[in-house]
Parts: structure tokens; sequence; C-alpha cells
């Protein structure tokens, strides 16, 4: 029998080779990033004003911010404004007060005032203000000198109208209008900076069963739907153009509930939400390698000077088309893989 040996070197090759034909990146330079690089890497979204997205309520919160399909209550504007049709109340006024990571940083805060009134018809009108201190702030120069001291803070301002379209289903919607003042007007890098502020609208609907039996007990389920945060970009700064304004927080919920009447004074609910950001997951950037240290040294830039995309889409969209993108923009982790793979071939590393 003849012995068949096999060194690292033609292992490398072997799989590069299969690799290849698996995985058709043949327009991309792969020497300018590492596998290591891949691994390691967190591809996280942010977006301008996170503070939309805080509950601003104990009783949703205390549910894991649940509360689409809930029912209703003073707080429904946040979560879906259409709930409003479904209060049986003339009027309602709510105030609460958020100590927000207390245990973290003791001086940020989140305070919520929200309210609503039901015409004798089936609308209801509702308006919020919800304000967020981020606390104090000392800023300070490249060399570490103090330059000043600032109290970031935040604000939006909601005004809602619910109705009923029907005995079970209800359309509502929120206008809001948001302040984001994070600098107090200081020069960052040389440039003057500005509160970044913003317009959105909220599209939400509701639908309720009619009574149900379940075993001997008379049970209600709803089906609730909020894309929240419609609205332009955000910028707190003129330089750059459209290029230097973010995504504020566009999210899609879909939430549902089960509430059981156990007695007549008493009822236990399941509820459960999931929500969908709906704006650009940024892309893997390609990297500079150090001719030196051999080592990844910074994101590589084209002529135009924008940095080169690797894997996944350009974040620099119209929000329209950063909606719809955002369920396909998001790199494949079975790209990612792939890629690996291939990379630690091109190295001479053994593969898994």
């Amino acid at each position: 029998m003849n012995n068949l040996k096999v060194n690292k070197k033609n292992t490398a090759a072997l799989a590069m080779m299969l690799l290849g034909v698996n995985c058709l990146f043949s327009q991309i330079n792969y020497n300018q990033i590492s596998g290591q690089e891949l691994d390691s890497r967190l591809n996280t979204i942010t977006t301008a004003v996170p503070f939309l997205l805080i509950s601003p309520d104990s009783r949703s919160g205390g549910m894991g911010d649940a509360g689409c399909a809930s029912s209703t209550d003073v707080n429904s504007i946040h979560w879906n404004p259409s709930k409003l049709a479904f209060t049986e109340k003339k009027m309602g006024i709510g105030v609460s007060y958020t100590p927000w990571l207390r245990a973290l940083v003791p001086d940020i805060n989140l305070a919520y005032l929200s309210g609503f009134y039901k015409t004798k018809k089936n609308g209801t009108f509702g308006a919020s203000l919800r304000y967020f201190s981020l606390g104090d702030i000392t800023f300070t120069d490249i060399n570490g000198n103090t330059t000043g001291q600032f109290r970031p803070n935040e604000f939006a301002f909601d005004v809602a109208y619910a109705t009923k379209l029907g005995k079970n289903f209800s359309a509502g919607g929120a206008v809001r209008f948001i302040n984001s003042n994070l600098t107090g007007g200081t020069f960052v890098d040389g440039s003057a900076t500005r509160p970044g502020r913003t317009f959105s609208v909220d599209i939400s609907a509701l639908y309720k069963t009619e009574k149900i039996k379940l075993g001997d007990k008379k049970a209600t389920g709803a089906i609730g739907l909020n894309i929240s945060n419609i609205g332009g970009k955000m910028s707190y700064s003129d330089r750059g153009g459209k290029n230097n304004s973010d995504f504020i927080p566009i999210n899609l919920r879909l939430g549902g509930s089960l509430s059981i009447n156990v007695d007549e004074y008493n009822s236990i609910a399941f509820v459960a939400d999931v929500n969908k950001l709906l704006v650009p997951t940024p892309p893997i950037y390609e990297q500079k390698i150090n001719p030196i240290t051999g080592k990844p040294d910074g994101v590589k830039y084209d002529a135009n000077g924008d940095p080169v995309i690797l894997i996944g889409k350009d974040p620099k969209r119209g929000v329209a088309e950063g909606i719809l993108g955002s369920f396909s923009d998001a790199p494949g982790r079975e790209n990612h893989s792939c890629k690996r793979n291939f990379i630690k071939a091109r190295q001479g590393i053994n593969l898994p």
C-alpha cells in the first residue's frame, strides 16, 4: 500500500481551492483582513436618540418591555397608540420617573408625562412628553484640560389620535418632535455643534377578539402592530452634510396578548412582543494591513475617501431605502463562516 503524505501547505492549498469554488469572492483582496478579526468583531447597530426605545413606565418594563397588545392604559402612546381607542375611561393622566442605570451612573434619569381624552364618538386624543437627562458631563480638550461642563438632555413631544374602524379593530398614529442637545454648542474636532432635531410619526393598529371560552373561564385575545419613529435622519453638525447624519430608531413592534378572567375581580394576562429595527445594519469594512506588523491598521478608504465595504451594503441611504433594506442588508453569518475559512486557508491555517 502506498503511503499518502499530506503536509500543511498542501492541505491549505486544497482547502483554498475547494472553498474558492463554493465562495465566489474573486473581487475582494482577502489579504486585507484576518480571520481572527472577523471572528472577534461585533457588528452593533447604532442610531441617534436611542432613548426613544426606553420603556417609560414600570408596568411594561416589569413585563420585559412588552406592551403592544396589552390592555389600554395612560402610557399606550409609547407602545401602540391605537390601543387608546379601546379605553373605557373618559380621560387619564400619568407621570413616571425612572432613575435609569442608577447602579452604574447616579444622575441619569427619564421622566414621562402622558395623557388622553376620549371624545363622544370613537376617537381618542393623546399627548406625551418624555425628558431624558444624561447627567453632568465635563468636556476636555486633547490635552485633558477642562473646557466646560454641560448637562446633555433629550426630549420628545408626541400628539396621538386613535379611532375604532370596527367593533374589534382600531387604528392610530402619532406625530413626534424630537430634540437632542448633547454638546451645548461646544466645538468638537474644530467644528461647531448644535442640537439635533427632527420629526417622526407612528403608525399602529390593534385587533381584539370577542370573548372566548377556555375551559370554564372567559378570555380575550389581541394582536397589535406599531411602526414607530418613522422620520428624518438627525445631525449634530453641518460638517459632512447628509453623510454626517444618523438614522433615528425606526422600530417595528408586533405583539400579542391573552387575558383570562380568573374571577369577577381578577384576571391573568400573557403578553409577548417582537421587535425589529428598521435601520441599515453596518457592513464589514476592509482593513488596511500594517506593512511592519502585518496586522490590521484601520479601515481602508478608496480614492473618494469612502471606506471600502468587504461584506454588506452601504449604510448611507435614504429613510425609505433604509427601512426596506433593513430586512436583507445584514452581512450573512454563513458568508462570515465561509469567508473566515477561506482566509484561514490563504494564511496556511489548519481548518477545523
